[in-house]
């Protein structure tokens, strides 16, 4: 007997399903797009227990016809397409005909429609992939999807998904992307916590980015677009103040469809120039309308990464965009210190090691049995350029990195903290109210556990704005909320296996330590350099990198040619 055999049909759309259907959010997307593409102008979403329990996606769209709710069941039935000809004029969202086979096969399904013009509408019971009953029904015009009990009958995968508040965060990131591609569509998002996110037409495009960004950022941001020869650009961007250090908030669209593209985030970042400083990344939306034919956007099962004919010139186009936006006289430059900074980076571990041995050899920090090391005396001199701390230590010249320095000394303090029980947080008289874009609150909550270990006491504050109730020791209050921003956009660009406690630690400290371009008076380089000789690890920050160099006296007299 050959080894190779057909598979059965509910395997089959099984497999189908695993490549469409992830989570909740995965549904939603699928179900919104077939809304999308119904022509509906209001949607509502509701969802139950993060999704799990209960996903329901109603439209204002053409309808279905008996005949057609049926068929639309079945696995490559679509009305999208009729050849493959039409794959190369596309403007629809879905055109596969997998998404409600997919999705029924893996959970119980009920679909209520009426097309116009008919008296009635159809329900289609449809249980593990399996109809079960098709009558008629009332229902007004439009379509309704209920799913319940996903992943019913695939354990692994239900077993797999997160809690209510991490699987309700994916599912609002979803809307976040439609509202925002959509801004003349009315949407509205409920859950079964009382949540709700509502946006009606009269609200534009201003009022989606207020939904997903909050007012304090879309407030201020600027706009610009370009053109030429069948493409247009359209950019809205945040000013220098609200940038992230990651592109997580930073969303990208082609005709209307969200899209990740590295390439396009290049663009980005070459309209700000040398405006933002490096390693940051600018809050704000792109949306690229070109040709249909001339995108190919089945390249992927999700659809989320598409191919342009000519990638190279759209690209130019963002930049110019991005450039136009930014063009106003009162938007502020800020000075970039990398070249500096690079020279403090190991290329590896064990250059980090060496570098440590170095320092430690020169200046003769001896190891006693039982002690420890025996640090040397440090004694500042003066700060160059508002970055480093330049020091003299047993005859040797020093350069402090003053950020690598804080940042040891900073975690190390919340570390000890944490690990013997003492407060690590300062409770505030007034929390702190922020309003998180969707991405922020998805992280967050993915990441809840581990940020309150390091002194955050975050709150629901309504809609998408949480109280922080208590921050970190070490933080200020003014720091509070970009420090909280930042970390969140840190572990946005991280990989979710190293979201871990000390991971978070080690952000909070990242983001509280004294930063280059900060003026230190004497005093304080005095204490910052006595704190850091009274850490475990003085001679490197957490990252790796070295908090010092030192220049011996032999190296000096070579550098002056004074030695041959």
């Amino acid at each position: 007997m050959g080894k190779i055999r057909k598979l059965d049909e509910t395997t089959i759309n099984k497999i189908a399903a695993g490549e469409v259907i992830e989570r909740p959010a995965s549904v939603v997307k699928e179900l919104v797009e077939n809304s999308l593409d119904s022509g509906a102008t209001a949607i509502t979403v509701t969802i139950e227990d993060g999704g799990k329990k209960l996903i329901s996606v109603r439209d204002d769209g053409c309808g279905m016809s008996n005949e057609d709710a049926k068929a639309a069941f079945e696995r490559h039935t679509t009305s999208k397409i009729a050849t493959i000809d039409d794959l190369q004029s596309l403007s629809s969202y879905g055109f596969r005909g997998e998404a409600l086979a997919s999705i029924a096969s893996v959970s119980n399904v009920t679909l209520r429609t009426r097309e116009r013009g008919s008296s009635e509408g159809t329900q289609v019971t449809v249980i593990a992939g399996k109809i079960a009953k098709i009558e008629p029904v009332g229902c007004p015009v439009g379509t309704e999807v209920v799913v319940e009990n996903l992943f019913v009958n695939v354990p692994a995968r239900k077993k797999s998904l997160k809690s209510r508040n991490i699987e309700t965060a994916h599912c609002r990131e979803v809307m976040a992307s439609y509202i925002l591609c959509r801004p003349g569509l009315s949407f509205s998002f409920r859950t079964d916590t009382g949540e709700e996110i509502v946006h009606v037409p009269a609200e534009g495009m201003r009022g989606s980015l207020a939904l997903t960004f909050g007012p304090k950022v879309s407030d201020n941001m600027l706009f610009g677009d370009s053109e030429d020869e069948g493409i247009r650009v359209e950019g809205y961007v945040g000013r220098l103040e609200h940038s992230r250090s990651s592109s997580s908030d930073l969303r990208l669209f082609v005709n209307d469809r969200p899209v990740r593209s590295q390439r396009f985030v290049s663009a980005v970042l070459n309209g700000y120039g040398s405006k933002l400083m490096k390693d940051r990344y600018p809050v704000g939306v792109v949306r690229m309308f070109v040709e249909p034919s001339a995108v190919d956007v089945n390249v992927h099962p999700s659809k989320r990464e598409v191919r342009f004919d000519d990638e190279g010139r759209v690209s130019l186009l963002v930049t110019r965009a991005i450039e136009k936006a930014l063009s106003e006289p009162s938007l502020q430059y800020r000075y970039d210190l990398t070249r500096f900074s690079e020279a403090f980076r190991p290329t590896s571990e064990a250059g980090a090691r060496d570098t440590v041995a170095a320092v430690q050899s020169t200046l003769k920090v001896e190891e006693k049995v039982g002690e420890g090391t025996t640090p040397p005396s440090i004694v500042p001199l003066a700060q160059i350029m508002d970055t480093y701390i330049l020091a003299e230590a047993e005859g040797n010249l020093l350069l402090l990195d003053q950020h690598a320095a804080s940042e040891r000394v900073v975690y190390e303090l919340i570390l000890e903290s944490v690990r013997t029980g003492r407060e690590v947080a300062q409770t505030l008289l007034t929390p702190l109210v922020v309003h998180l874009s969707s991405t922020e609150r998805m992280v967050f909550e993915e990441n809840r556990e581990a940020i309150e270990t390091s002194g955050f006491a975050v709150e629901p504050f309504g809609k998408d704005a949480y109280a922080l109730r208590s921050l970190p020791t070490v933080l200020g209050v003014a720091q509070g909320e970009s420090a909280f921003r930042n970390i969140l956009a840190d572990l946005a660009a991280s990989s979710p296996s190293k979201r871990l406690g000390l991971d978070v630690i080690w952000r909070v400290a990242c983001h509280t330590a004294i930063r280059a371009g900060d003026s230190l008076s004497h005093a304080q380089m005095r204490a910052l350099v006595s704190d850091l000789m009274k850490t475990k690890s003085p001679y490197t920050c957490e990252h790796g990198r070295p908090t010092m160099v030192v220049l011996s006296p032999a190296d000096l007299e070579k550098l002056f040619k004074r030695r041959v």
